[in-house]
């Protein structure tokens, strides 16, 4: 196995610089190449994935879930796709948390070059791939408005300080929604799709339904009533998405959704577009390293343990 580090010196608190060397020597202990590259601007670590005249077999991606996913809209692009391996050094970490993959880098590394990965679903908003979140209103800009120096000082705590204040804005958008054979128009406050359970650092525990290789897309719709449509959007998290009568939850493979140019769509973190979109399931489309756990809980039939293997 051939593997490629790409780290974001930035994410956290630039933790990843002092862990290279041990990082390094993990990999020469098993002979294994490792090559590494430091990004140096936000399109850097796709650029590099799809520029690089050598062919690897896994990219371990070191930084944040915006890191993550600079490189997985370069790696979705490849016609051979390595393997995608998380290791957290973010702030929120909802795409390593997803795998199950821990902060212990020592223990997440053995995973790696042990145990054979996961095929799941990547997604694709007009012509930006995302893993895990897409989503548009309430709470949504904060991702991408909070300040780095915000983000180090304080970590995840910044993003529920920027949430209580995004508390006070309003919003209310129409949206038309075709998915599937299906058509719904709604005044919405928040449309928040996921794929997973969890979402901006907050676990959802009780969306045990959601998988990561099922081939379908799940979007929830929060009404737009006044400041109930708030306590709603709260009242979601704090049951960590536990379904009630109340909420309208859409699935299907494919979204096309029109609604004003004033509303930023939000995938995985980043402000991606505004207006109309659509949204397309892309099956199985990368391979990812995962905790057997994860494999159990997160893919369609579960999962036996992880296979040991020596590459």
């Amino acid at each position: 196995m051939t593997y490629l580090l790409i780290y974001n010196p930035k994410s956290g608190k630039g933790n990843i610089q002092k862990d290279l060397p041990k990082i390094q020597a993990f990999f020469n202990e098993k002979n294994l190449t490792l090559d590494i590259h430091e990004t140096i601007s936000q399109d850097d670590a796709k650029n590099y994935v799809l520029r690089s005249k050598k062919v690897y077999d896994c990219v371990l991606v070191a930084g944040g879930d915006g890191t993550v996913s600079t490189v997985v809209n370069g790696l979705l692009k490849l016609d051979q796709k390595p393997i995608l391996g998380v290791l957290p050094y973010g702030s929120a970490n909802d795409v390593s948390h997803i795998l199950g993959i821990k902060r212990n880098i020592m223990k997440t590394l053995e995973l790696y070059t042990t145990s054979e990965p996961a095929e799941i679903d990547a997604y694709q908003m007009n012509d930006h791939y995302f893993l895990y979140t897409a989503a548009a209103g309430l709470f949504t800009r904060i991702s991408y408005d909070i300040s780095r120096q915000s983000l180090n000082q304080f970590g995840q705590i910044a993003y529920y300080v920027e949430g209580i204040k995004d508390l006070t804005s309003e919003y209310a958008f129409d949206m038309d929604i075709q998915y599937g054979d299906k058509h719904i128009q709604k005044k919405v406050t928040l449309l928040l799709g996921l794929s997973a359970n969890r979402v901006g650092g907050i676990p959802l525990f009780f969306k045990t339904k959601s998988k990561l290789d099922d081939g379908l897309f799940e979007i929830n719709l929060f009404e737009s009533k006044g400041f109930l449509s708030k306590l709603r959007v709260l009242s979601f998290f704090i049951r960590f998405g536990r379904k009630v009568s109340s909420d309208i939850v859409l699935k299907s493979q494919t979204f096309h959704i029109h609604t004003s140019q004033d509303v930023r769509w939000n995938a995985d973190g980043e402000h991606v577009c505004n207006g109309h979109i659509e949204i397309n399931v892309l099956p199985k489309a990368l391979k990812v390293f995962m905790s057997s756990r994860a494999k159990r809980k997160l893919l369609v039939g579960g999962s036996n343990e992880t296979k040991s293997v020596v590459y």
